[in-house]
């Protein structure tokens, strides 16, 4: 993508976002998932609060680009890209690298050094990316080759015998350093461009002659979608499919009021997600503000969908009923809209009950009254014997009311008690200090899905934690 506005993002919009966590969170069980396609998007300097309730993939907006972590020569800094790698990888998202070799956010120091330098530097850079990262599912190699090279192309190969050495090279290098990763080329311009696409299909074909390339990036940004004709876009993924490659969509976005930007995903966004090439969309940023275009955004400040994002939920992510398996007769999806739905309570001094003081998707929670002490444990719970098989993820979202001395955090796990032993499995330790929300995963690999016993959310409470409060769950559900 093009370089990206700065971030600028205050603490107290952090905590307002943390709090609100959307009136009305939808459950993400994406149709998508069912289909083998995912819904990324982008994470930058912290991660959001809602993320995992719509999106399933995650691209680092610029922490895994060149310039972001070697802006001193021989000073790596990663604790950015670490942030959204770990994110990815305990969530159970897909995780792109995104960029190796790109002109437009290439380090400066890199420019005044000679061609050995540079290739040596380049080749340094590659290695330390893919020992760090060497899980990650996708790598975006070269981004926008047709538009912006990097300073150093001739120290790696110059345009060479076929005009795209420097590319070429740079894959080889990449398959090297990231052995188990789909490596992408990216480039803007494509969509609404034939002749464009034309151009790039050279370089993906010299690619793949050599079995270098594992799919294709397509950035659609607002300036290529706004505007563009859906024969031109079904013409361009055509030739793009004929190379046999998949194609990502990897950097969406569009924009418009309300009621254009909604009218401009209903008639597009349908040609890029059923198109049978296409493997995986991510759209670049959604939260007002945040955003690298003004006008993209897809929820605002204040946590509300805009249009179009209600109607990507209710028609791509299964409303409910699709892909994860939201209310798919498994007995695990609960939103507490007409009652407690079988779950209980243990060590409680009140409830449970269904209750409107807070929810996280619809109108209600389901709600428990504790006293809080050090060491002291509460369950809300259910019960019963269920099969989760299919399912890789359990999750829910959790809150705490804004009163009451938690101490130093109230404790909350996510868990599980499978088999005749009711072994447990948790999700790990997360805390919450009064009035936070948490979005809670558990991985349920090893578990015995086809007979789980109980599921449910622990709260414990911690060191200095004392008086009552009550405790919210709500949005309970499996994820494939």
């Amino acid at each position: 993508m093009l370089r990206s506005k700065p971030l600028i993002v205050s603490v107290a919009f952090v905590l307002v976002l943390s709090l609100s966590a959307l009136a009305a969170n939808p459950n993400p069980a994406h149709a998508g998932i069912a289909k083998g396609k995912f819904l990324g998007n982008v994470i930058a300097g912290y991660i959001p609060s809602n993320f995992a309730t719509y999106w399933d993939q995650v691209t680092p907006e610029n922490s895994t680009k060149w310039e972001s972590v070697e802006s001193s020569r021989d000073n790596m800094n990663w604790s950015q890209a670490d942030m959204a790698y770990n994110y990815a990888k305990n969530n159970g998202f897909p995780f792109k690298f995104h960029t190796l070799v790109w002109g437009s956010q290439e380090p400066g120091w890199v420019r005044g050094l000679s061609a050995s330098e540079q290739r040596a530097e380049v080749i340094e850079w590659i290695q330390a990316a893919g020992q760090r990262y060497r899980g990650a599912e996708f790598v975006d190699v070269v981004n926008e080759p047709l538009h912006a090279p990097p300073s150093y192309k001739n120290a790696i190969g110059g345009d060479g015998a076929t005009g795209w050495d420097w590319v070429i090279w740079s894959f080889e290098q990449a398959r090297q350093a990231f052995p188990n990763s789909k490596l992408l080329i990216n480039e803007y311009g494509i969509i609404s461009d034939p002749n464009a696409a034309a151009q790039y299909l050279e370089i993906i074909q010299l690619l793949k002659s050599r079995g270098l390339i594992d799919g294709i990036g397509i950035q659609c940004h607002y300036f290529n979608m706004d505007n563009v004709s859906v024969s031109t876009m079904r013409n361009v993924l055509n030739m793009l499919a004929s190379t046999g490659l998949p194609i990502y969509v990897s950097e969406l976005d569009m924009t418009g009021d309300d009621q254009t930007q909604l009218a401009r995903y209903q008639e597009k966004f349908p040609v890029l997600w059923e198109h049978p090439a296409v493997q995986g969309v991510t759209i670049w940023g959604y939260i007002e503000g945040e955003t690298w275009q003004d006008g993209t955004h897809l929820i605002t400040r204040s946590g509300q969908e805009r249009p179009a994002l209600t109607w990507l939920r209710e028609v791509y992510f299964g409303n409910g009923d699709g892909g994860g398996g939201g209310g798919g007769g498994d007995g695990a999806y609960a939103d507490f809209e007409t009652g407690t739905e079988g779950w209980s309570g243990r060590n409680l001094v009140g409830g449970p009950w269904s209750t409107d003081a807070w929810s996280a998707k619809g109108s209600r929670s389901l709600q428990g009254d504790i006293q809080l002490s050090n060491g002291s444990q509460h369950y809300l719970y259910k019960s019963g014997n269920f099969n989760f098989s299919g399912h890789s993820l359990l999750r829910a979202t959790v809150k705490g009311a804004t009163w009451g001395n938690y101490g130093n955090g109230l404790g909350v796990k996510l868990y599980v008690k499978y088999g005749s032993n009711y072994t447990w499995k948790d999700s790990g330790w997360q805390t919450i200090r009064p009035g936070e929300v948490r979005e809670l995963t558990l991985n349920l690999s090893g578990v015995n899905t086809s007979d789980i016993r109980e599921y449910g959310v622990q709260f414990i409470g911690t060191e200095g934690s004392s008086g009552r409060t009550s405790v919210y769950v709500d949005n309970v559900y499996l994820w494939n």
